[in-house]
């Protein structure tokens, strides 16, 4: 595995510690790929310490109301979700009640705000407050170290750097949760990437990118390269410089791809 134990360890740390201090717990995810971005070990730590836990289905200007609500509909079967855009500034009324309304006669209520890198929770919260508080970036993992900012008179939200799981580097930038200029092979998490897109809805690289794409992935990523005029000495098509622009692409939000 490509994250050390001791650095998992100390996150999944962090994780206690916040869910320790929380009275909720607001875990968020991202619409475009809501399964991929659940963390179980936040779910499973959230549950064995009694929390209430809402999921935040955030990105939502980013995919269809159809596939939306099939979302919703999965996930309201364990918890309570609230459909969010930090961009669109939608659902923010809606997840401050359900706020107050979880946390009623009491003094002082604690929410931590925890999910993988990347996943929005700083926009989250600067939407929430109404100001920049919180450090936004499309670059994963920017929020350094524990935040606690006040929201209400008796609500303060905890805001984390992201939680991520004892995975791959590749699985964790599939999910916009690591950097691609730091990947040893940024070709084959790319090419993961575009298998899972031709598989879904080729139409959305053709647009991105005004291609025609092929069915195999290192074809499409070449064409994509050679669109984008990415080339090394000797006219070959730099696929290193091509996958990375890629993945920063799936980051950013500019490839509207989706899936369960």
């Amino acid at each position: 595995m490509t994250q050390k134990p001791r650095e998992w360890l100390r996150e999944k740390s962090i994780a206690k510690k916040i869910l320790n201090e929380s009275d909720i717990i607001l875990h968020v995810i991202d619409a475009r790929i809501p399964s991929d971005t659940r963390n179980k070990v936040i779910e499973q730590l959230a549950k064995g310490s009694n929390k209430k836990l809402i999921i935040v289905l955030n990105k939502a200007d980013l995919v269809p109301e159809d596939f939306l609500k099939k979302t919703v509909d999965k996930i309201k079967k364990e918890y309570p979700v609230i459909v969010f855009s930090a961009h669109k500034n939608k659902g923010t009324k809606e997840l401050i009640e359900t706020i107050k309304n979880l946390s009623k006669n009491k003094n002082l209520i604690k929410v931590g705000v925890l999910g993988y890198p990347n996943v929005g929770k700083s926009s989250l919260i600067n939407t929430l407050k109404k100001k920049k508080v919180a450090s936004t970036s499309p670059k994963p993992g920017m929020t350094r170290g524990e935040k606690l900012i006040k929201l209400d008179k008796n609500i303060y939200l905890i805001d984390t750097p992201g939680i991520i799981t004892l995975e791959f580097q590749d699985d964790l930038a599939l999910k916009g949760s690591y950097i691609p200029d730091k990947l040893e092979y940024p070709v084959e998490t790319a090419l993961k990437l575009i298998e899972k897109i031709l598989k879904t809805d080729k139409e959305v690289l053709a647009k991105t990118y005004q291609i025609q794409p092929k069915d195999e992935p290192l074809e499409t990523l070449e064409q994509i390269g050679e669109k984008l005029n990415y080339k090394i000495k000797g006219g070959e098509i730099d696929l290193d410089r091509t996958a990375k622009k890629v993945l920063w692409d799936w980051i950013k939000g500019h490839i509207k791809a989706y899936w369960e």
